[in-house]
């Protein structure tokens, strides 16, 4: 008897619906181990090497207002020192604002570079900044090693973001939800699968055991034949020619 394999076949839409939800999955779960990792180990979380931060003062209304959301790309202050040139004159740069810089000391601030980097009189080098909205420069240098990293622009989804997530059902609906519903997805796919995998080998089990079960029948089935046959010539050989019987 010859067996034959039915290949399974995959539906294409499943099979990129798992693709996308898995890669969604693992970017998620992924940036999450990054930042957690970097807050642990005392660094700023960042993501890929940017960061985001939310404007709230008037400084620089015109270019970024109040409650933007800003995109920075960090830098290295070691790496500024050996490269100051990296900075320039008109960049808009983030950065924890040095002693002498009024209410905001020790605060992230956001202005533009108005003097280029420059080495002070203590062998440490400046930018002098300046907000948009004021007149006039800040006082006080901002040392590069105040500096976080140049700012790239803003993001109006990342605001909008942020305004929704601000809020209980917000956070619930965008983050809390979609991981569940994702982590759902999973374990059916993993049970769906496992299943099918069970039957398979179920009906692989029967096909092997069910060639000899009908051997068997078969077997019984000639022997039967066999018997029958033997019956009626042993009957056949009792008659005489004349039609009559014959007893032992």
């Amino acid at each position: 008897m010859e067996k034959t394999e039915k290949k399974k076949k995959i539906s294409i839409p499943v099979l990129i619906i798992n693709i996308i939800v898995t890669a969604v999955f693992l970017f998620v779960f992924g940036c999450l181990v990054t930042v957690m990792a970097q807050y642990f180990s005392g660094k700023e979380p960042t993501l890929f090497g940017y960061r985001s931060f939310v404007v709230v003062t008037e400084s620089m209304t015109g270019t970024y207002d109040k409650g933007d959301v800003i995109i920075v790309k960090v830098v290295d202050p070691e790496k500024l020192y050996d490269d100051p040139s990296q900075l320039k004159e008109g960049d808009v740069i983030t950065f924890t604002a040095p002693e002498g810089f009024g209410a905001v000391e020790g605060y992230t601030v956001t202005h533009r570079i108005v003097v280029a980097p420059y080495e002070g009189s203590d062998g440490r080098w400046y930018v002098r900044t300046k907000g948009d909205a004021a007149e006039t420069a800040d006082e006080t240098p901002v040392p590069l090693d105040n500096v976080t990293g140049r700012v790239l622009g803003k993001s109006e989804a990342l605001a909008g973001l942020q305004n929704v997530l601000r809020s209980k059902t917000g956070f619930l609906l965008i983050i809390v939800l979609p991981l569940i519903a994702i982590g759902v997805w999973q374990i059916a796919v993993f049970a769906i699968a496992s299943a099918k995998s069970k039957k398979q080998k179920e009906l692989e089990s029967t096909m092997q055991a069910k060639p000899e079960s009908d051997e068997d029948d078969n077997e019984k089935i000639e022997r039967l034949k066999k018997e029958a046959v033997e019956e009626y010539l042993k009957n056949k050989g009792g008659e005489t020619k004349d039609g009559s019987h014959t007893e032992d």
